[in-house]
């Protein structure tokens, strides 16, 4: 195992809540270009 500080944690931490927000994001505008093309087809 390893030993992390808390400041080691709150940096890890902090990085991955910056990527899912980054990674959620992306998934909504996906969506959004998604939604809008299906509206186009019909």
């Amino acid at each position: 195992m390893v030993t992390l500080s808390d400041d080691e944690v709150a940096l890890i931490r902090s990085i991955l809540t910056a990527l899912r927000a980054i990674k959620v994001r992306d998934i909504d505008k996906a969506l959004v270009i998604l939604s809008k093309g299906d509206k186009g087809g019909q």
